[in-house]
């Protein structure tokens, strides 16, 4: 893949697999990169990356294959994404001498009878009946296949029915989840009588059968988003919101749409970088870019003291601009044009030139707003065609299992939107109210952030991740690792990262957390420069962002896709 850096040799391993590409090619070790001439999916599990392959093996685009994939893993990873969650996505589509970028905002929005008045407490907005958000998911994938697909909407489904319907064997993480949330989702009787046999957690191995939801997914098959939106489905949610004291209405769901606008974009080492607008957050993996931009990282030398330190401290001004910015646009100014700015990067860098380890924690005392739980369920797509199509699309639930309960008889889960606003005041800036506060049809910040890559007007490279705070840097750092380092995806995803703060910046400060594979002579330095570093090979939090990756070899349009390790996620090509 010679064509990332200059002088950069193709690893003799790829030679051999380049000859085998014709075949289906199923994913090897992740130790190393996936290559194929003609298609490629990577998700969140294998059984969704098979269904993503069959559908461009079928004749379909990558806007095909993005459907079905995320069809078949909203079984699969439901405890992560789903049809009632919310999402963002960018879509490549060349035609002829036409080339396309768009970014497509399918997020969840606040219910219209939305009052900061009826959440009493942090808990309230994090599970349970008033947590949803309007779900944008469903909606969201019918027109990403409405814009490039060509394969039928209800043949994208019959993956995922027939799991449903005739059952599929829960792998080890998936049974892992279900066992560890009993205690505290085992009091919603919808949630234990899907997940639970018996009122224990199946076993790894057990044939999981759901009647209601391959029912539910096939009145999408065959009604498209109207099942949830002006159907069934729909009706079944709004009752079970009166019967609940939520607040999600009829009319909330027929008022729904989503967003098509233009991507942001900014430049690193040349290569044009596009990301989903604000409310999505890929503005600031793209910030942290535009700082180290700057730098000779490659010169600085991977994972030396230097390249982490500034990297550390350019991942923290962006975060800064994050929580003091971001937000919906229909209801507060992102100056996006200015946080991209030249100006603005080189003012971050004279600041990390002096050298200082700053200390950027909330304004708020942190232990106030800890969770005792993980927050972060969130799956990435990234699709490309035979056809030169592609899709990098991110799908979330917000918390594991989102709100917490099923809509008796459709098998749904719903996501914990509403979590991700404030109540009445930005713990990050003390502003009442600031950026984030919850208002009736605003959209919340996410931590979903989908990214391409151009090489002038060729498409380059897909990426994008999730694990909320940690997606961020979880993108730049093995977009650094492609571009500054001459790796493979694979490589890139594989290597060691370091973590700051906790997953959800509450501890931030001047905590970092370092993998495995960093020398610990590098963890001294670090604390010798004034930063808290985790016990040497004991991270406190493992999280590092759950990053999918698909690059296009510039001399030889061969797709290489690399998946995030340690997790159920695969890559596929043929």
């Amino acid at each position: 893949m010679h064509g990332i850096r200059s002088g950069v040799p193709v690893p003799a391993l790829i030679g051999g697999l380049l000859a085998g590409t014709m075949l289906a090619m199923p994913a090897v070790a992740l130790d190393q990169s996936v290559v194929a001439p003609n298609g490629m999916v990577v998700a969140g599990h294998p059984l969704a990356v098979e269904s993503g392959i069959k559908a461009l093996r079928a004749g379909g685009t990558a806007c095909d294959a993005f459907v079905a994939t995320a069809a078949t893993l909203s079984l699969m990873m439901n405890d992560l994404m789903g049809p009632l969650g919310s999402g963002y996505a960018l879509i490549y589509t060349p035609d002829g001498d036409t080339k396309t970028v768009q970014a497509i905002d399918y997020n969840g929005v606040a219910p219209a009878a939305t009052d900061v008045a009826l959440y009493k407490s942090m808990e309230d907005k994090r599970r349970g009946i008033l947590s949803p958000t309007v779900p944008g998911n469903l909606k969201g994938w019918e027109e990403i296949h409405q814009n490039c697909g060509v394969l039928p909407w209800a043949a994208l489904w019959e993956d995922a029915i027939g799991y449903a319907e005739n059952g599929w064997t829960l792998d080890a993480a998936s049974a892992f989840h279900i066992k560890r949330h009993i205690p505290e989702l085992a009091p919603w009787p919808t949630w234990g009588e899907e997940f639970l046999i018996d009122g224990e957690a199946p076993p790894a191995g057990y044939l999981l059968k759901r009647p209601e939801l391959a029912a539910t997914y096939r009145q999408f098959a065959e009604l498209g988003s109207d099942a949830v939106y002006n159907g069934p489905v729909g009706d079944q949610i709004v009752a079970f919101m009166e019967q609940e004291g939520g607040l999600i209405t009829k009319q909330d769901l027929a008022d729904y749409s989503v967003i098509w606008e233009e991507p942001i974009r900014s430049t690193y080492r040349g290569y044009d970088v596009f990301g989903v607008p604000p409310s999505s957050s890929s503005i600031t993996w793209m910030q942290i870019l535009n700082i180290m931009d700057g730098y000779d990282v490659a010169e600085l030398g991977h994972n030396s003291p230097e390249y982490l330190r500034r990297s550390i401290e350019a991942t923290k001004f962006a975060y800064q601009d994050a929580y003091a910015y971001n937000g919906d646009p229909a209801f507060v100014e992102v100056p996006v044009e200015q946080l991209l700015s030249q100006e603005r990067a080189a003012e971050y860098r004279a600041e990390i030139d002096k050298g200082t380890v700053r200390d950027f924690k909330p304004y708020e005392e942190a232990f106030l707003h800890k969770v005792d739980w993980p927050s972060h369920a969130t799956s990435h797509i990234v699709v490309h065609d035979a056809m030169g199509n592609a899709v990098s699309g991110t799908n979330t639930h917000g918390a594991y299992w989102g709100a917490g309960f099923v809509i008796p008889g459709t098998g749904l889960l719903m996501s914990d939107g509403m979590d991700w606003f404030d109540i009445d005041q930005n713990i990050w800036t003390g502003e009442k109210p600031g950026q984030l506060v919850m208002a009736p049809n605003k959209r919340n910040r996410w931590t979903l952030s989908p990214g391409m890559l151009f090489n002038g007007d060729k498409l380059y490279m897909l990426v994008g991740s999730a694990g909320a705070e940690s997606t961020m840097w979880g993108i730049s750092q093995p977009v650094m690792n492609v571009i500054d380092f001459g790796m493979d995806p694979q490589q890139a995803l594989d290597t060691p990262r370091y973590r700051y703060g906790d997953v959800l910046h509450y501890t931030g400060g001047t905590t970092v957390g370092l993998e495995d594979g960093i020398a610990p002579e590098t963890r001294d330095a670090l604390i010798k420069m004034g930063y808290d570093v985790d016990e040497f090979g004991k991270l406190k939090n493992k999280v590092r962002g759950v990053t999918q990756m698909i690059i296009v070899d510039p001399d030889s349009g061969a797709l290489w896709g690399g998946a995030a390790p340690d997790g159920r996620d695969f890559v596929s090509g043929y």
